[in-house]
């Protein structure tokens, strides 16, 4: 987990020591998936290199090193691409919600059953927020500026009535193992978001990150995540989530199988 959004959040710019990070962890997930015997390998970047002054560069370098196209997905590409992934196991018969929530942005969706009906993009991201207003561990008031912070940017999220809420992504894949290692919940709802808060703020990340069974950076950035988390479910009025496991990653690869090489586009 290198951690672009947050490096991008502090500097604008991606850099020689994050690149050099970044392309030793895409150079570890090839040398687990090799071990499947893969035909072919789809690569994306979303938000921090979208927003990188090199991100360009960085695009070009890690292309020509794990071998095959890095492509930049465009915000309205990441929300489908998410949305297809959440769809094809969480899809409501009426209407619903899907938010997506990284390390450097929120892509939220609108839908009625299968069908995206709406969708926005929002800056606003677990580990960018994380890095912006929250020490390690987080002292007094600083969960109250990130909130400050991130409700007006949650307020451009469009209005609905939905009852159900589908939460995919970083956050809210590793959220339930900090609630109970041995039986992570399915569904979260406040309480379960505060407790998650206690116990991410209890002691630096470093001494945490052995005991939940996460990494170092994972913590930080969980502890952003709760907040989003908390600003989205009260925005829409709920009091609770449903993960999914599936989001962007199997988005690109339901389109790869119905586009071929033009998924990302």
């Amino acid at each position: 987990m290198p951690q672009l959004g947050a490096e991008v959040t502090r500097t604008g710019r991606i850099g020689p020591q994050k690149s050099e990070e970044t392309i030793a962890a895409l150079r570890s997930v090839l040398d687990h998936a090799a071990r499947h015997g893969y035909d072919h390998l789809l690569a994306g970047a979303t938000a921090a290199v979208r927003r990188a002054a090199d991100g360009a560069e960085f695009l070009a370098r890690a292309s020509m090193e794990i071998g095959t196209p890095l492509r930049l997905i465009s915000e309205k590409r990441e929300a489908e691409l998410s949305f297809a992934g959440v769809a094809s196991r969480h899809a409501a018969m009426d209407q619903w919600l899907m938010a997506d929530v990284g390390g450097g942005s929120t892509e939220l969706v609108v839908a009625h059953g299968r069908s995206l009906q709406r969708w926005v993009s929002l800056e606003v991201g677990s580990g960018s927020f994380a890095e912006r207003f929250l020490s390690d561990p987080p002292d007094g008031g600083e969960r109250e500026r990130l909130r400050a912070a991130a409700s007006p940017l949650i307020r451009e999220a469009p209005g609905s009535s939905a009852s159900k809420l589908v939460v995919t992504g970083g956050t809210a894949a590793n959220l339930p193992v900090v609630i109970s290692g041995h039986r992570p919940p399915h569904v979260l709802d406040t309480s379960a978001l505060l407790v998650a808060a206690d116990r991410l703020d209890a002691a630096p990340a470093a001494s945490l990150a052995s005991s939940i069974g996460l990494s170092e950076a994972r913590v930080r950035a969980l502890r952003g995540g709760v907040e989003i988390l908390l600003l989205l479910l009260d925005r829409y009025g709920l009091d609770r989530f449903h993960v999914s496991y599936e989001g962007l990653r199997h988005g690109m690869l339901l389109a790869y199988l119905e586009c071929r090489d033009d998924w990302w586009l």
